[in-house]
């Protein structure tokens, strides 16, 4: 029985890996107001422009139980094994629909992956389950891998437009303001419960991507010897500056750059930019 992996469309990963190993993504939604735009529609540079000009955050909606039992369904035809890798429940319910889902499975193994990341750390925990399901490992020894990854997957970010922050109430007006006028950029990360919490701050746009670094190489383990990611949102730049620079500096062979799409993307608004990397 071969492995079949599935995941959602908060990973983050360019589309040339999805299709190399076969992954099947199963979308979250975004609407703007009444508006819904289908997942195929996606246009991540029309998405960030339009969002710049509203006055509300576009709302997100996690895919129904019955999404992932069609494909649950057409995998255990193709006498597959499921490994199902999701966005965290510490901001989503998207692992809550996955794991309905595959209680309503009447025969196959299905196993569900709470991630506790977002993004590319997301994707990560993806590509690695994927390339270790080609290589012809067992499912028990990818699971394994899976709870090893997101103990030590490090999420760090830095959010370059403070209105998503303001709208979706993860930061005050006043204190958006004040961060505004000496020009101090939160550093954000991934709790170990999956949610978005302060992890420092940097002075500039230049220091935040400094800072990013200085993080990386304060509590990364082995950087050469792992595959680092790095997202962003309309901001291409900061992710190529970073890539280079990791691969400079730590010796790291594979650096992935995923741009964040319109899902997360109605959280964190335009100009942000990540990393991720394991302790």
């Amino acid at each position: 029985m071969s492995i079949k992996i599935i995941t959602d469309n908060c990973c983050d990963l360019p589309r040339e890996l999805l299709d190399e190993y076969g992954i099947t993504v199963v979308p979250l939604g975004v609407r703007f107001g009444d508006e819904i735009i289908p997942a195929d529609k996606f246009d991540n540079r029309a998405f960030y422009a339009r969002m710049e000009q509203s006055a509300c955050l576009p709302s997100t909606n996690q895919p129904a139980p019955g999404d992932f039992l069609a494909e649950y369904n057409k995998a255990i035809e193709n006498n597959q094994e499921v490994i199902s890798i999701h966005l965290s429940s510490g901001i989503s319910g998207t692992v809550q629909a996955a794991t309905l889902a595959a209680g309503m499975v009447q025969q196959g193994e299905i196993h569900v992956v709470d991630t506790l990341k977002a993004s590319v750390g997301q994707g990560l925990l993806v590509l690695e389950a994927a390339r270790r399901a080609a290589r012809g490992e067992k499912v028990a020894d990818i699971l394994k891998r899976m709870e090893e990854m997101k103990r030590h997957l490090r999420c760090v970010f830095v959010v370059g437009n403070l209105d998503a922050l303001i709208k979706g109430g993860r930061l005050s007006r006043v204190k958006a303001l004040v961060a505004v006028k000496l020009d101090i950029k939160p550093v954000l990360h991934m709790d170990p419960e999956g949610k978005i919490v302060p992890l420092d701050r940097a002075r500039g746009h230049k220091g935040a991507r400094k800072r990013l670094l200085e993080i990386m190489e304060s509590l990364g383990s082995n950087l050469d010897r792992q595959t680092i990611g790095i997202c962003h949102s309309a901001c291409l730049e900061d992710a190529e500056y970073l890539q280079q620079t990791i691969s400079d500096r730590f010796g790291s062979r594979e650096v992935i750059i995923g741009e964040i799409g319109p899902v997360i993307g109605s959280h964190v608004g335009p100009g942000t930019f990540s990393v991720f990397f394991e302790d």
